[in-house]
Formats: C-alpha cells, sequence, structure tokens
C-alpha cells in the first residue's frame, strides 16, 4: 500500500534531535532519577547510620544535660542561642547526609541520561502547553494507559515486598518483646535495611523500563516524513560549513588516492622545495606521460618522501616543475608543449641507468 502523504515513517535526522535538544526537548525520566535518589539516601543511611545515631545520641544528651542544670535559669538571648544551635546541629546531623546523597545521584542520573543540557527555549512560556487539546491527548489510550501499568506495577511491587517485610516482623513480633531493647532494634534495622534496598533496586528497574519509555515517545514524537527528510538534506546541502566540510574531505580522499600512487611513478620533477609533480610513463599504457601527483610545500615534501621509500628517481628541474603544476591536473597527460623538456627528463634518466622504460 502506498504510503500516506505526510505520514511521519522517517527516523529523526541528528539535525532534528540536536534541535529538538536545544529546546529542551530530551529523554528524561523521574521514576530513574527517584530510584537512583532512593538508592542513595539508603545507602547513606545503611553505611553512615551508625555514626550519625552515635553524634545524636551525643548531641540529645548535652541538651538534656543543659536543660536539668539551667532548669531555673531564666531563658535570655544568651541561653537560647547554644540551644538552637544544638538544635540546628540535629536538624542537620539527622537530614544532612541523606539529603545531600539523594540530590547528588538524582542529578548524577539526570547528567547521565540526558548530558548537560541548559535550554534557554525551554524557560520561555508556551501557551500551547495550557491548551485543552494537548492536555486531552495525554489522556490517550497510548499514553495514559502505559502510565496506567507502570503505576499499577510500582504498586504491586512495593505493596509484595512491603507485605514480605510485614509478615516477616509479625512472625518475629512475640520474640522481640521477650528480648533486650538493642536486640530487637537492630532486628528491626536489618529488616527496614533490607526493605529499603529492595524498593530501591525495585525502583530502578521500573526507572530504566520507565527511560526506555520515554525516549522512545521522544523518538516518536520527532519522527518525520521523508518530504522533511528531503527539505532539511537540501537545506544542509546549502549551508556553506557543511560544504566547505564535504570539500575539505574530498580533499583529503584525493590527496590520499594521490599519494598512493607515487611509487608506481616514473620520475619526481621538483623545484627542488616548493614543488613536485610525480610522472608516470608506460609505453604501453599511454602515448605521453602522465600526471600521478603533483603537490607544492608540505605536499611535495610529502612526495619527495615518498619517492626516496620507493626507488623513485627525482630529478631537479625548476622551471619544469612549475610549469607541470601549474599547467597539469592529477590524471591528465602532459601537454604538448612540455614533451620536450620531459623527453630530456626520461632520456637523462636512462643515460644513467636508472630508468627502463
Amino acid at each position: 500500500m502506498q504510503e500516506a502523504l505526510g505520514e511521519k515513517t522517517e527516523k529523526p535526522t541528528p539535525k532534528r534531535i540536536k534541535d529538538a535538544r536545544e529546546r529542551g526537548q530530551v529523554a528524561a525520566s523521574r521514576d530513574l532519577t527517584m530510584a537512583v535518589g532512593t538508592l542513595a539516601a539508603t545507602g547513606a543511611l545503611v553505611f553512615a547510620g551508625g555514626l550519625m545515631l552515635h553524634r545524636l545520641t551525643g548531641i540529645l544528651r548535652e541538651t538534656l544535660g543543659n536543660f536539668a542544670v539551667r532548669a531555673d535559669a531564666d531563658i535570655t538571648a544568651a541561653t537560647l542561642g547554644p540551644v538552637v544551635t544544638l538544635c540546628g546541629s540535629l536538624l542537620a546531623l539527622s537530614v544532612g547526609p541523606i539529603a545531600l546523597a539523594s540530590a547528588a545521584g538524582g542529578v548524577l542520573t539526570s547528567l547521565g541520561s540526558t548530558g548537560f543540557n541548559f535550554s534557554a527555549k525551554a524557560l520561555q512560556v508556551d501557551w500551547k502547553r495550557l491548551s485543552p487539546k494537548n492536555g486531552l491527548q495525554r489522556l490517550a489510550p497510548k499514553r495514559a494507559g502505559i502510565d496506567t501499568v507502570k503505576a499499577l506495577l510500582t504498586c504491586t511491587v512495593l505493596g509484595v515486598l512491603a507485605w514480605r517485610t510485614g509478615s516477616d516482623l509479625a512472625a518475629d513480633s512475640v520474640a522481640m518483646s521477650w528480648t533486650a531493647p538493642d536486640v530487637a532494634a537492630s532486628r528491626a534495622w536489618a529488616v527496614g535495611s533490607k526493605l529499603l534496598w529492595q524498593a530501591g533496586f525495585a525502583l530502578l528497574a521500573i526507572g530504566a523500563l520507565d527511560y526506555g519509555i520515554q525516549r522512545w515517545r521522544l523518538m516518536s514524537q520527532l519522527k518525520m516524513t521523508r518530504q522533511e527528510v528531503r527539505d532539511e538534506l537540501r537545506h544542509s546541502e546549502a549551508n556553506p560549513e557543511v560544504k566547505a566540510r564535504v570539500r575539505r574531505i574530498q580533499m583529503d580522499m584525493v590527496r590520499k588516492r594521490m599519494l598512493q600512487a607515487v611509487p608506481g611513478a616514473t620520475v619526481v620533477v621538483t623545484n627542488p622545495t616548493h614543488f613536485a609533480v610525480a610522472l608516470e610513463y608506460r609505453r604501453e599504457k599511454s602515448g605521453a606521460p602522465v600526471v600521478v601527483a603533483k603537490g607544492q610545500d608540505l605536499i611535495a615534501g610529502r612526495i619527495r618522501e615518498i619517492a626516496r621509500e620507493h626507488g623513485v628517481p627525482i630529478v631537479e628541474n625548476p622551471p619544469l616543475a612549475r610549469a607541470l603544476y601549474k599547467e597539469c591536473e592529477v590524471g591528465e597527460t602532459i601537454p604538448g608543449a612540455l614533451f620536450g623538456a620531459v623527453a630530456e627528463v626520461l632520456a637523462y634518466l636512462i643515460r644513467i641507468k636508472q630508468l627502463v622504460l
């Protein structure tokens, strides 16, 4: 069946993806960020929990001791200041490490999934977001259905984990009532930290799934019609920067093929430093010498270097080298006006027995 006119079936081009990033359209998952933040907070709580509890105990002991010593003292700014400082330290020590770990995990996750992408366009007011039509599109089965399934999956997984943990604690509740307080607290802490780890990794798996869904949605949203791809290609070809880059690539390819032909040359005519022209003459192939490589300055030096490595004769003839460089292109036979001068070079090589035609 023929493709419907204007149907978006083509993958987004790199330029379209780049433009989307500039508008702030990136694949980001709040669920994945929340999961990593939860794991980071759990790690901070588990690995630094003992130290935090020890210091909190010390601060509470000191605070209560001050109250006991100064029970009859008047409350003034001077006496209230240390109490406020201790309470602030208590709050910072309780919440600070966990909050910092969670925030760092969330930031690193965002940078890892989307990269550093600051978009001023995303800060501009977009009245289309307030459109009821766009709001109703979010309730479409294709979008809302997936979100509903994801929410149900999250609730089910967390519910199962909480039920299993609660069952374990309920089974141990009778025995724990007869144990020492520190043993009971240790048991409760072990069960609680296990629940936090399990919930964190479960949320991480769901967050990774959500990130894949968000990326799929973004790529689907950025899909293009074939006409859009053709228009963008024509626009890119008209871009001076793209044209310059294409020319550089083409010149590099031509230069590479040209240098590869130097080892098969018959002779290299030089200036001796500024110009170098490599000629190939085979009676069975052509009736006149052919220019297989030419260059100026650095390229000329590279031609001479390759010629020496492969034993190609090098003849210094400045007028002829300049004329060949100016009048001939790579792959062309030499013009008739230069036949005599080139013939003299070939005859010279035959005389010194460096050339066999």
